[in-house]
C-alpha cells in the first residue's frame, strides 16, 4: 500500500458533504446495495450532527488539516510496522489513525487487511465495505467481493468447525483443519495462536514451541508473547519466594554452647563409673556375635546359590519375552500404511468390524494427511456397508468439514453421502448434498444422470 505524504499544503480542505457515499444504481448485488443504503441513512444523521457541532465550536481549517496530518503519520507508522511483521502494534496504531480521520480510504483498507490477517473477518469486511462506500476504489471492491463469495463461506465454515471441535474436545480433528488452513494460507495469524494454546493444553511442548516460532515470524508482538513473558515472571517470583521460605533463620548459639558444656561434664562423670561394667558386658556380647556371624555366613552361601538360579531364570524369561515380541503382530507397533492395508483387506473379505478398528487406528495415530483422510473416508464407507448408517453420515460429514474440494475423495464423499440420504428416504438432504456437489466440484464425474434424476424429483 502507498505511504502518505506529510506535506500539509497538499492536504485538501475538509468539507461537509451529505452525499459522501456513492450509491451505484447499477449495483447488481442486492445484498451490497441494501447494506449501502443502511450506511447512507446512518451517516446522514452522523454527518448532520457533526456539522452542528462544527458550527457551535467554530473549529478552524488548520485544526482539521493538523488532525489529518497526524492521521497520516500514524498510518505510515502502522504501514512500516506491518511490513516488519509487527501486526498487533500495527492494528493498534491504524485504529488510532482512523479515529482522527475516519473517512480515509487508505487507512480503512489497511485496517481491513490487518484485521483479515488477524482472522477478525467481520471487522475486515466492515473496513473494506466502508472504504468502498466512501469511494469506489479497486482494493476495497476486491476484498468485498472475496469476502462475499461462496469460497470464503466454505473457508469460514471450516474455521468455525475447528473452533467447535475444540469445544467438543475433538482436538485431533481441529488440529487437522487448522493445519490445512495454514498450508493453504500461511499468513493468517489466528490458526497459529489456537494451535499453540491447543498443544499447550495437550502438554505437547515440542509442538507448542514450533507453532510459537512460526507465529513469531508473522506477528512478532502478538498478545500471546506478552502472556508468555508475564508467566515467566510469575514463575521466577514463585521460585524466589520458595527459596526465601526454605532459607533457615540464624539463631544465637551461645546458650546452646553453655548447655552443651554442662551436658558433657555430667556425661564424663557418669561414664567413669560405668566403664568397668561395660567392659565386662562387651566381652560376653563379642562371644555371642562370633556365633551369630558363623550362622550368617552359612545362610549367605545359601542365598548366593539361590541368586544365581534366579539370574539364570531371569535371563531365560527375557529371551522368551524378546521372542514373543518379535512374533507378535501388535497393532500399536504397525505403521499407518500397514494398518490401512490390513483394513482394506479385511473390508474386502467382509470382516467389517475388524476393518473399522484398523481404520480408526490410522485416524487417531496416523502421521500423514494422506492416510488419515483416506481412513476417514473408509470409515464412512465401511460403516455404511455394515449397516451403521448414522455413523457413516458422521464420518462423511467429518471428511467434508475437515478437507477442501481439492482433496482426492471430496466429490466421491459428497456423492456417496447424497445417495445414502436418498436411500434412507431423506430426499431434501440428498438434494442439498448434490447441489453442493454441483457447486463445489462442477467438473466431477459424479455429476451424472443419477444426480440429475434425483434433483429433478
Amino acid at each position: 500500500m502507498p505511504r502518505k505524504s506529510l506535506d500539509i499544503s497538499l492536504i485538501a480542505d475538509e468539507k461537509s458533504d451529505l452525499t459522501f457515499f456513492d450509491i451505484e444504481e447499477e449495483e447488481t448485488n442486492e445484498t451490497l446495495k441494501a447494506l449501502k443504503q443502511t450506511y447512507v441513512t446512518t451517516n446522514y444523521k452522523e454527518e448532520t450532527i457533526l456539522n452542528l457541532q462544527n458550527q457551535i465550536n467554530n473549529n478552524s481549517e488548520t485544526t482539521s488539516k493538523e488532525l489529518k496530518l497526524e492521521s497520516y503519520k500514524r498510518y505510515n507508522s502502522a504501514l512500516d510496522l506491518a511490513n516488519k511483521n509487527y501486526i498487533t502494534s500495527s492494528v493498534r496504531i491504524v485504529e488510532s489513525a482512523l479515529e482522527l480521520n475516519p473517512k480515509d480510504i487508505d487507512i480503512l483498507n489497511l485496517k481491513g487487511l490487518l484485521k483479515l490477517l488477524k482472522c477478525d473477518f467481520s471487522k475486515a469486511f466492515e473496513s473494506f465495505y466502508t472504504g468502498l462506500c466512501y469511494g469506489n476504489n479497486d482494493l476495497s471492491r476486491k476484498y468485498v467481493d472475496i469476502l462475499s463469495k461462496e469460497d470464503f463461506k466454505t473457508f469460514l465454515s471450516r474455521y468455525n468447525h475447528s473452533i467447535r471441535f475444540i469445544n467438543e474436545d475433538l482436538n485431533h480433528e481441529s488440529i487437522q483443519i487448522l493445519d490445512n488452513m495454514i498450508e493453504e494460507d500461511p499468513d493468517l495469524i489466528e490458526p497459529y495462536v489456537i494451535l499453540t494454546l491447543l498443544y499447550d493444553k495437550l502438554g505437547n511442548v515440542k509442538k507448542r514451541e514450533a507453532y510459537l516460532d512460526r507465529l513469531k515470524d508473522i506477528d512478532v508482538d502478538n498478545e500471546i508473547f506478552e502472556r508468555e513473558i508475564s508467566q515467566d515472571k510469575e514463575d521466577k517470583q514463585l521460585k524466589e519466594s520458595s527459596k526465601n521460605t526454605k532459607r533457615p533463620k540464624k539463631k544465637n548459639i551461645v546458650p546452646y554452647a553453655i548447655i552443651g558444656c554442662l551436658v558433657v561434664g555430667l556425661a564424663v562423670y557418669y561414664t567413669q563409673n560405668k566403664i568397668q561394667n561395660l567392659n565386662s558386658q562387651l566381652t560376653n556380647k563379642e562371644e555371642k556375635l562370633d556365633q551369630v556371624g558363623k550362622e550368617l555366613n552359612e545362610k549367605s552361601q545359601t542365598l548366593t546359590k539361590a541368586n544365581k538360579q534366579l539370574d539364570k531364570t531371569s535371563k531365560e524369561l527375557k529371551q522368551t519375552s524378546k521372542e514373543l515380541d518379535k512374533a507378535s503382530n501388535d497393532d500399536n507397533t504397525s505403521d499407518e500404511i500397514t494398518l490401512y492395508n490390513q483394513g482394506m483387506d479385511l473390508k474386502k473379505s467382509g470382516d467389517y468390524d475388524a476393518a473399522l478398528k484398523k481404520f480408526e487406528l490410522v485416524r487417531t495415530t496416523g502421521k500423514t494427511k494422506q492416510y488419515i483422510s483416506e481412513a476417514i473416508h473408509e470409515l464412512a464407507i465401511t460403516n455404511e456397508k455394515s449397516g451403521n448408517k448414522e455413523e457413516a453420515i458422521r464420518y462423511y460429514e467429518k471428511y467434508l468439514n475437515i478437507y477442501t474440494p481439492q482433496e482426492k475423495y471430496y466429490d466421491d464423499t459428497l456423492y456417496q453421502l447424497g445417495l445414502l440420504y436418498y436411500n434412507m428416504g431423506d430426499i431434501d438432504s440428498a438434494k442439498q448434498t448434490f447441489y453442493g456437489l454441483r457447486s463445489e466440484v462442477p467438473d466431477s464425474v459424479y455429476n451424472n444422470s443419477k444426480v440429475n434424476e434425483i434433483l429433478s424429483e
